[in-house]
Protein backbone atom coordinates (compact mmCIF):
# COMPACT_ATOMS: atom_id res chain seq x y z
CA UNK A 1 0.00 0.00 0.00
CA UNK A 2 2.99 2.69 0.78
CA UNK A 3 4.55 1.64 -2.68
CA UNK A 4 1.12 2.30 -4.21
CA UNK A 5 0.81 5.41 -2.68
CA UNK A 6 4.38 6.73 -3.33
CA UNK A 7 3.59 6.10 -6.87
CA UNK A 8 0.38 7.84 -6.98
CA UNK A 9 2.30 10.62 -5.52
CA UNK A 10 5.04 10.53 -8.11
CA UNK A 11 2.43 10.45 -10.94
CA UNK A 12 0.02 13.29 -9.44
CA UNK A 13 3.00 15.65 -8.52
CA UNK A 14 3.63 17.05 -11.92
CA UNK A 15 0.36 17.49 -12.10
CA UNK A 16 -0.45 19.59 -8.91
CA UNK A 17 2.62 21.91 -9.78
CA UNK A 18 1.00 23.54 -12.66
CA UNK A 19 -0.73 26.41 -12.64
CA UNK A 20 -4.42 25.93 -14.00
CA UNK A 21 -6.88 23.05 -11.89
CA UNK A 22 -10.72 23.13 -12.85
CA UNK A 23 -13.46 21.56 -11.15
CA UNK A 24 -16.14 20.52 -13.61
CA UNK A 25 -19.45 19.23 -12.40
CA UNK A 26 -21.83 17.61 -15.38
CA UNK A 27 -24.49 16.10 -16.41
CA UNK A 28 -24.88 13.76 -19.34
CA UNK A 29 -26.99 10.77 -21.34
CA UNK A 30 -25.36 7.45 -22.54
CA UNK A 31 -25.55 4.74 -25.11
CA UNK A 32 -25.15 0.98 -23.68
CA UNK A 33 -24.43 -2.12 -26.15
CA UNK A 34 -23.00 -5.46 -25.79
CA UNK A 35 -19.45 -6.21 -27.70
CA UNK A 36 -20.98 -9.11 -29.45
CA UNK A 37 -24.35 -10.02 -28.98
CA UNK A 38 -25.33 -13.34 -27.55
CA UNK A 39 -26.66 -16.34 -30.20
CA UNK A 40 -30.09 -15.81 -31.29
CA UNK A 41 -30.39 -12.65 -29.74
CA UNK A 42 -30.23 -9.01 -31.67
CA UNK A 43 -29.41 -6.07 -29.11
CA UNK A 44 -30.58 -2.73 -29.15
CA UNK A 45 -29.04 0.51 -26.71
CA UNK A 46 -31.39 2.65 -24.96
CA UNK A 47 -31.15 6.02 -23.67
CA UNK A 48 -29.50 6.08 -20.23
CA UNK A 49 -28.15 9.09 -17.71
CA UNK A 50 -24.97 10.47 -15.63
CA UNK A 51 -24.68 13.30 -13.05
CA UNK A 52 -21.35 13.76 -11.88
CA UNK A 53 -17.76 15.65 -11.77
CA UNK A 54 -14.03 15.28 -12.68
CA UNK A 55 -11.15 17.46 -11.92
CA UNK A 56 -9.12 18.70 -14.69
CA UNK A 57 -5.34 19.04 -13.56
CA UNK A 58 -3.01 20.77 -15.36
CA UNK A 59 -2.30 22.91 -18.85
CA UNK A 60 -1.41 21.30 -22.33
CA UNK A 61 -0.87 18.11 -21.15
CA UNK A 62 -3.52 17.43 -18.55
CA UNK A 63 -4.84 14.38 -15.59
CA UNK A 64 -8.65 13.88 -15.88
CA UNK A 65 -9.90 11.60 -12.66
CA UNK A 66 -13.64 11.93 -12.29
CA UNK A 67 -16.89 10.09 -10.33
CA UNK A 68 -20.02 9.94 -11.83
CA UNK A 69 -23.40 7.80 -10.75
CA UNK A 70 -24.62 6.31 -14.09
CA UNK A 71 -27.72 4.68 -15.22
CA UNK A 72 -27.78 2.50 -18.08
CA UNK A 73 -29.94 0.12 -20.06
CA UNK A 74 -29.52 -2.46 -23.25
CA UNK A 75 -32.80 -4.03 -24.87
CA UNK A 76 -32.09 -7.85 -25.96
CA UNK A 77 -34.52 -9.19 -27.94
CA UNK A 78 -34.51 -12.75 -29.67
CA UNK A 79 -34.37 -12.98 -33.62
CA UNK A 80 -37.13 -15.42 -34.28
CA UNK A 81 -39.21 -13.20 -32.09
CA UNK A 82 -40.47 -15.87 -29.94
CA UNK A 83 -39.18 -14.91 -26.49
CA UNK A 84 -40.65 -11.29 -25.19
CA UNK A 85 -37.93 -8.41 -25.43
CA UNK A 86 -36.12 -8.45 -21.83
CA UNK A 87 -34.14 -5.07 -20.69
CA UNK A 88 -30.45 -5.34 -19.19
CA UNK A 89 -30.71 -2.56 -16.58
CA UNK A 90 -27.15 -1.33 -14.82
CA UNK A 91 -27.07 1.27 -12.45
CA UNK A 92 -23.75 2.06 -10.24
CA UNK A 93 -20.36 4.72 -9.73
CA UNK A 94 -18.23 4.92 -12.69
CA UNK A 95 -14.15 6.41 -11.98
CA UNK A 96 -12.63 7.20 -15.21
CA UNK A 97 -8.65 8.47 -14.83
CA UNK A 98 -7.96 10.29 -18.29
CA UNK A 99 -5.07 11.35 -19.36
CA UNK A 100 -5.50 14.38 -22.00
CA UNK A 101 -3.97 16.76 -24.35
CA UNK A 102 -5.42 20.45 -24.95
CA UNK A 103 -4.37 21.88 -27.96
CA UNK A 104 -3.69 25.43 -27.06
CA UNK A 105 -2.13 25.95 -23.56
CA UNK A 106 -5.29 26.60 -20.81
CA UNK A 107 -2.58 29.05 -19.07
CA UNK A 108 -3.09 31.75 -21.67
CA UNK A 109 -6.99 31.00 -20.77
CA UNK A 110 -8.51 30.48 -24.63
CA UNK A 111 -12.01 31.05 -25.05
CA UNK A 112 -12.10 27.87 -27.02
CA UNK A 113 -10.07 24.82 -26.41
CA UNK A 114 -9.88 21.63 -27.93
CA UNK A 115 -8.99 18.43 -26.07
CA UNK A 116 -8.28 14.87 -26.67
CA UNK A 117 -8.12 12.02 -23.69
CA UNK A 118 -8.21 8.43 -23.31
CA UNK A 119 -7.68 6.14 -20.13
CA UNK A 120 -8.91 3.16 -17.69
CA UNK A 121 -11.73 3.41 -15.69
CA UNK A 122 -13.10 1.38 -13.35
CA UNK A 123 -17.31 0.84 -12.07
CA UNK A 124 -19.04 -0.33 -9.20
CA UNK A 125 -22.40 -1.62 -10.07
CA UNK A 126 -25.35 -1.11 -6.99
CA UNK A 127 -27.62 -3.20 -9.22
CA UNK A 128 -27.58 -5.37 -12.60
CA UNK A 129 -31.18 -7.07 -13.55
CA UNK A 130 -33.13 -8.05 -16.59
CA UNK A 131 -36.63 -6.91 -16.46
CA UNK A 132 -39.71 -9.11 -17.29
CA UNK A 133 -39.58 -10.71 -20.09
CA UNK A 134 -37.45 -14.43 -21.11
CA UNK A 135 -34.74 -14.18 -18.68
CA UNK A 136 -35.73 -15.89 -15.19
CA UNK A 137 -32.16 -17.55 -14.62
CA UNK A 138 -30.29 -15.96 -11.05
CA UNK A 139 -27.09 -14.77 -12.27
CA UNK A 140 -23.66 -13.85 -10.81
CA UNK A 141 -22.61 -10.98 -11.66
CA UNK A 142 -19.86 -9.18 -11.75
CA UNK A 143 -20.20 -6.40 -8.87
CA UNK A 144 -17.08 -4.49 -10.18
CA UNK A 145 -15.72 -4.05 -13.68
CA UNK A 146 -13.38 -1.87 -15.63
CA UNK A 147 -13.48 -0.19 -19.28
CA UNK A 148 -10.94 1.72 -21.07
CA UNK A 149 -12.07 5.21 -22.78
CA UNK A 150 -11.03 7.55 -25.58
CA UNK A 151 -12.29 10.34 -26.41
CA UNK A 152 -12.58 14.45 -26.74
CA UNK A 153 -14.05 17.63 -25.66
CA UNK A 154 -14.28 20.89 -26.55
CA UNK A 155 -14.45 24.10 -23.71
CA UNK A 156 -16.16 27.38 -25.10
CA UNK A 157 -15.77 30.05 -21.85
CA UNK A 158 -17.25 28.55 -18.94
CA UNK A 159 -18.71 25.75 -20.29
CA UNK A 160 -17.64 22.52 -22.00
CA UNK A 161 -19.10 19.27 -23.02
CA UNK A 162 -16.99 15.90 -23.72
CA UNK A 163 -17.80 12.72 -26.05
CA UNK A 164 -16.24 9.68 -24.89
CA UNK A 165 -16.26 5.75 -25.95
CA UNK A 166 -15.89 3.04 -23.31
CA UNK A 167 -15.07 -0.15 -24.22
CA UNK A 168 -15.39 -2.99 -21.91
CA UNK A 169 -12.62 -4.82 -20.52
CA UNK A 170 -14.14 -7.59 -18.14
CA UNK A 171 -17.65 -9.77 -18.45
CA UNK A 172 -20.62 -8.75 -16.69
CA UNK A 173 -21.07 -12.03 -15.53
CA UNK A 174 -19.24 -14.52 -13.66
CA UNK A 175 -17.90 -17.86 -15.87
CA UNK A 176 -20.56 -20.38 -15.66
CA UNK A 177 -23.34 -18.79 -15.00
CA UNK A 178 -26.25 -18.35 -17.47
CA UNK A 179 -27.08 -15.12 -18.98
CA UNK A 180 -29.52 -14.11 -21.94
CA UNK A 181 -28.36 -16.58 -24.81
CA UNK A 182 -26.00 -18.56 -22.44
CA UNK A 183 -23.56 -16.13 -23.27
CA UNK A 184 -21.34 -14.16 -21.26
CA UNK A 185 -20.86 -10.64 -22.68
CA UNK A 186 -19.21 -7.18 -22.37
CA UNK A 187 -20.45 -3.31 -22.65
CA UNK A 188 -19.90 -1.02 -24.71
CA UNK A 189 -21.11 2.84 -23.84
CA UNK A 190 -21.09 5.93 -25.41
CA UNK A 191 -21.24 9.27 -23.21
CA UNK A 192 -21.87 12.69 -23.87
CA UNK A 193 -21.48 15.08 -20.79
CA UNK A 194 -21.90 18.76 -20.49
CA UNK A 195 -20.98 20.99 -17.68
CA UNK A 196 -19.23 24.15 -16.67
CA UNK A 197 -15.46 24.83 -15.92
CA UNK A 198 -14.88 26.10 -12.22
CA UNK A 199 -11.11 27.21 -12.71
CA UNK A 200 -8.65 27.26 -9.78
CA UNK A 201 -4.97 29.10 -10.70
CA UNK A 202 -1.84 28.93 -8.35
Amino acid sequence: MRKLTFLGIAILFPFLMSAQIELRPFIGMNFSDVTKSPDGQSTQAKLGGQIGASALIGNKLYLNPGIAYFSRSTQFSSRDNLIPDTDYDVSGVIIPLLVGYRIVDASTEPFINFRLQAGPSLMFFTEQRFSEGSVNEEVNWNENQWGGQVGAGLDISIFFVDVTYEFGLSDNQKEGTLGVGGDNFKMDTFYVNAGVRLSFSR
